[in-house]
């Protein structure tokens, strides 16, 4: 499949999957369940497969972008306190960082695709402002 069809794949099944696209609220009660941690680790799991590949030149990076989002919302369901909240946030801001951090190294060697610059741009300002949103 080529990678066009596939981010359009991706996209499609999110969004009929129900991916939000914001973080919950600070105010949303707590959830768990016992199967909350085992989301939470395979988010983790996946989302370290998916860098790994992204590494490798296997995949592109919006699928490295939306498995840190799963590993952030499966995590807010783990405990949903202000100050876990945050945490989580900054997690998600440094795999966010580190993403751009890797786009624009490629970029100066001059490989990479040049939409992957701004893309991995919007999801660290996106990230940088959920955590500025959770700190208010």
């Amino acid at each position: 499949m080529p990678l066009a069809n596939r981010s359009r794949f991706v996209i499609v099944t999110l969004v009929l999957a129900g991916f939000s696209i914001a973080p919950a609220a600070p105010d949303d009660p707590p959830k768990s369940s016992p199967s909350a941690e085992a989301r939470y680790q395979a988010a983790v799991k996946q989302y370290e497969i998916t860098w790994s590949y992204y590494k490798q030149d296997r995949i592109d990076s919006f699928q490295v972008y939306v498995w840190s989002r799963f590993v952030l919302e499966s995590r807010r369901e783990l405990n949903n306190r202000p100050a876990d909240r945050i945490v989580a946030l900054k997690d998600h801001l440094d795999r966010m960082k580190k993403l751009e951090a890797l786009i624009l190294k490629i970029r100066r060697l001059g490989f990479g695709r040049s939409s992957d610059v701004g893309a991995s741009e919007y999801y660290r300002l996106e990230a940088e402002h959920w955590l500025a949103q959770a700190r208010d």
